[in-house]
């Protein structure tokens, strides 16, 4: 997607409106949190699956609904862009795919070993994701 056609986009342009009345009440930093791909409410029979040797890699698939996050993620990008030529150093994208996908099978994992899921069936992150990502607020904190 080309910048002119983002700038176009009406989702973005609230954004960007929002965005702008943000940072002007803002002493230091505004962050914002990147776009996933969200799961399907009713995959939440992992550790079955994995007890009957359903490989990783297909729960994975069976979890994630892949759709409408990309452009999600080039929204925020852009935002970032838009709101540090304003303010510089005013943004920061906060993103927990580094934490989520597989590189090697190039596939968002939820769950860990055990088949314990990092999500709620309502989209949040469960106890168990809060610590899984602890360390991305840690390291933003001690930067502060």
């Amino acid at each position: 997607m080309t910048k002119s056609n983002i700038q176009d986009d009406p989702v973005y342009k609230t954004m960007k409106t929002q965005m702008l009345k943000f940072i002007k009440n803002i002493k230091f930093k505004l962050y914002i949190l990147d776009a996933l791909p969200r799961h399907h409410r009713k995959i939440f029979d992992i550790v079955p699956l994995l007890k009957n040797h359903t490989s990783p890699e297909k729960i994975d698939k069976l979890m994630i609904k892949p759709d409408n996050f990309e452009m999600a993620r080039k929204r925020h990008a852009q935002l970032i862009k838009d709101c540090n030529l304003e303010i510089p150093g005013k943004c920061v994208l906060v993103d927990y795919k580094p934490e989520f996908f597989q590189k090697s099978t190039n596939s968002y994992r939820y769950f860990d070993e055990k088949g314990i899921s990092y999500w709620t069936q309502g989209h949040h992150l469960s106890p168990h994701g809060i610590e899984h990502v602890r360390h991305v607020w840690t390291d933003i904190c001690r930067k502060l």
